[in-house]
């Protein structure tokens, strides 16, 4: 083996909390690798992890994720926090060059390596490495000669200042903890004298049999005088048979870094394709690098064959809408079934694992969901989650972790976003689900963002990422905003629909998402409650029912539950806890499915739609679909139903019909595949109290990529009916099988009483606000009274 790595992550480390500046007055720096020194009473830590679930594991802090611990923890992020690894070294590293690689510290941090001072780093995404060949001990002592001490500065209060360099943690699903720590894997890698630093391809698709990959390679000489090396390509199938392809060059490379091109013409290609349009097929890309006969360095990367281009939207003029919205896949327009990730699965990075991971993303695409975005509240994810998606088909939109702030002009701020953005991208680039790049979340918002420099910083970005990789980049998201539009942008590009939550009933679903004309809606929010067995893992048991203060502290806005419960069922459910949280998860679920199909109806004018969240990354009483505790609540399948990518749907103006009216309905086929079905036979029926009183049958070919209008239904309704009734969709193939289902529950009463009665609610809710703000105790006004 040329090249040899250590791990050095798991449970073998130690932490010592520190007064800033005190641990290299006390001289922790040089402590040496002694069996019993200063360090062997310190709490035992993890690697990856963070230093609150260190804590809380050691029993110096309560759960921060239970009632309203996490403002109790806030103390840790005043102190500066030492942590210490003794290893052994392989004696195969001998002779060769020895690095120390951290893959991500959040956010800041000082190392030492056997007394020996190796540097300092800020940025929680960028790898960072230190020559540590000089430093290194192969002496044999117990437990290992080599003592590694890392100080982790305090972290960062003020987002603003570290925005796009380190994780979100301010806003209004956060609790204003801080989260840092060795977030990511450590390990010592010891390679020959010239090697292979990273991997960089490009794929341009000339057919659905014939590809080109353009790769570079990042050569590395350690050596001081220059080497005539020879490169190798070698292609070849992961998970799928197909022949090999070389390509090879012959070089001299002077001290220090290279780049290495190669070509590879692939005449018989096996493309990769998001799961609803073909298969996943895989390839293992090796760069190898020889000197003679002698291998000195190998560095593979699975790829995928696939081409992402963007086109306009059409219906849209350029002063309407002057940027590109419509993904292709490999040739193929690739609709966006999207969802917000929300993620990670744990904020404190210590409570995460491959178990969860593997779980939630297969949970995506059981939902139907063909894209996850990742936005810019959240850090773009860890390699493993983009592996997930290459090998299910889920493609990925990733933003840069720049999210709803005025940020910094000055050029030292933006070096160190630029620094941290090509890091993100060097490390994800070659994942095939990863299909766009963004720059902002939220950042042309507000007046202080028209006044900021927040658009050159976000064109500034795009620059640099395509010096970096062939995926589309987007400025940021909304891009018609009200400031946007201010800033110069245009009204139809993408607008987040996320007022109909946070006006609280102001307008009702059937008044508010089809008002909005746009391209793409890259996210929509819809909230609920988690089930009752989830709420009992973080709410004390004396605030579960009546409701205590802990569920606004977990972001639980109970006014816009209440009135969301009363729009879906003309009725605030209040009897019980378990009537409560039932109806919130049957609210989300009714919201997501008219506010979803309003859009999937649209195409191909509008090109995609994401719920805001899938996931939840805190216990909360919010926005995801699958809770903090990877439990699925009712709204999943309403999801699930929603974004069949053959979908019958039903298009309705409005969810209350007065008795002794006609309830009106149009029926649509929406299919997002590349293949055609003929000979369908769309049913249709309508219940009431639990019969059926209309109902209807219809023909229809439906091609490929297309949403089509086939007919209006109607059902006079009675003079004496109330309550509810039912409209039941059901596509069968030419055989009679069922291709998939839908399902509406809709209600009989006065759609303008029902808004009169909503608008007085909210009018008490806006009286609460106004006296508290968004204070999480505004429920609870005796916890401001003194007695």
């Amino acid at each position: 083996m040329t090249r040899i790595n250590l791990d050095l992550s798991g449970e073998r480390w130690q932490m010592e909390r520190m007064r800033p500046g005190q641990g290299v007055k006390e001289g922790l720096h040089l402590l040496p690798a002694e069996y019993q020194g200063t360090h062997f009473s310190w709490n035992f830590a993890k690697v990856p992890g963070d230093v609150y679930s260190d804590l809380y594991r050691a029993n110096e802090i309560d759960d921060p994720y239970f009632g309203r611990n996490m403002h109790r923890a806030k103390w840790a992020a005043e102190y500066e926090w030492w942590y210490s690894r003794r290893f052994a070294l392989p004696t195969e590293m001998k002779g060769k060059k020895i690095r120390l690689v951290f893959e991500g510290v959040d956010y800041s941090c000082e190392v030492w390596l056997n007394g020996h001072y190796l540097g300092r780093h800020e940025g929680m995404f960028s790898e960072f490495e230190f020559d540590i060949t000089k430093a290194a001990s192969f002496a044999n002592w117990r437990d290992g000669s080599n003592m590694l001490m890392v100080k982790l500065d305090p972290p960062p209060k003020n987002y603003r200042n570290c925005g796009g360099k380190k994780v979100n943690f301010s806003g209004d699903y956060f609790s204003g903890l801080v989260p840092f720590g060795i977030w990511r894997p450590v390990r010592v890698e010891a390679t020959e004298k010239v090697r292979v630093k990273n991997i960089r391809t490009d794929v341009k698709v000339a057919s659905e049999t014939k590809a080109t990959v353009k790769a570079q390679f990042a050569v590395f000489n350690h050596m001081e005088t220059e080497q005539q090396i020879d490169v190798v390509s070698h292609l070849r199938g992961k998970n799928c048979e197909t022949q090999d392809y070389f390509a090879e060059t012959t070089l001299i490379v002077q001290p220090g870094e290279h780049t290495v091109e190669a070509v590879i013409e692939v005449d018989q290609a096996k493309l990769w394709w998001p799961w609803d349009m073909g298969d996943q097929n895989l390839y293992l890309l090796d760069a190898i690098i020889k000197q003679g006969d002698t291998e000195l360095d190998r560095a593979q990367e699975t790829i995928g064959l696939r081409e992402v281009q963007m086109d306009f939207n059409p219906g849209y003029t350029r002063d309407e809408a002057e940027f590109p919205w419509t993904f292709f896949i490999n040739g193929k327009r690739h609709f966006l079934r999207s969802a917000c990730w929300g993620g990670q699965p744990s904020f404190l990075y210590g409570q995460n694992s491959l178990k969860k991971y593997e779980k939630r993303v297969q949970m995506v695409r059981e939902a139907n969901i063909n894209n996850l975005r990742i936005f810019g509240w959240h850090p773009p994810e860890i390699p493993d989650f983009y592996r997930l998606c290459d090998e299910l088909g889920i493609t990925v939109w990733t933003n840069f972790t720049l999210a709803t702030q005025a940020y910094p002009e000055d050029e030292e701020f933006i070096e160190g976003v630029l620094h941290e953005c090509a890091e993100t991208v060097k490390q994800r680039c070659n994942h095939p689900s990863n299909i766009f790049w963004m720059g902002g979340e939220e950042v042309f918002f507000s007046g202080a963002h028209e006044e900021s420099g927040n658009k050159r910083l976000m064109e500034v970005i795009g620059e640099s990422v395509a010096d970096l990789t062939d995926v589309p980049y987007g400025l940021a998201s909304p891009l018609s905003s009200e400031s946007a539009q201010n800033m110069g942008f245009k009204a139809h590009e993408s607008i987040h629909a996320n007022e109909h939550y946070y006006q609280g009933g102001a307008e009702f679903m059937e008044e508010y998402y089809p008002a909005l004309d746009c391209c793409i809606i890259p996210e929509l929010t819809a909230a609920s409650a988690p089930s009752i067995a989830s709420l009992k893992k973080f709410i004390p048991e004396d605030e579960l029912w009546p409701m205590g203060p802990s569920w606004a502290y977990h972001w639980a806005d109970i006014d816009i539950l209440k009135n969301l419960n009363f729009e879906v069922f003309n009725d605030y459910k209040m009897g019980s806890l378990e009537e409560f949280v039932e109806a919130t998860q049957i609210a989300q679920g009714t919201v997501i499915q008219f506010a979803l199909e309003t859009y999937r109806r649209r195409k191909p004018k509008m090109s995609g739609v994401a719920l805001c969240h899938f996931i939840t990354h805190v216990p909360d009483i919010k926005w995801g679909v699958v809770d903090f505790y990877g439990e699925k609540k009712i709204s999943f399948d309403y999801l699930k139903r929603t974004y069949q990518p053959l979908l019958p749907s039903l298009e309705f103006s409005k969810r209350r019909w007065d008795a002794g009216k006609t309830f009106n309905g149009n029926l649509w086929i929406v299919n997002d595949h590349q293949y055609t079905f003929e000979g369908t036979t769309l049913n249709w029926s309508i219940l009431y109290q639990g019969n059926e009183v209309a109902s209807g049958s219809l023909t229809q070919d439906v091609g490929l990529d297309c949403a089509v209008n086939l007919s209006e239904i109607a059902w006079p309704i009675p003079a004496d009916a109330e309550g509810e009734f039912e409209v039941k969709l059901s596509l069968k193939d030419s055989s009679g099988d069922e291709l998939a289902n839908n399902h509406y529950v809709l209600l009989v009463g006065n759609q303008e009483k029902a808004k009169e009665q909503s608008l007085a609610y909210l009018a008490e809710a806006q009286e609460r606000l106004e006296r508290h703000g968004h204070c999480v105790y505004r429920y609870w006004p005796e916890m401001w009274d003194a007695e």
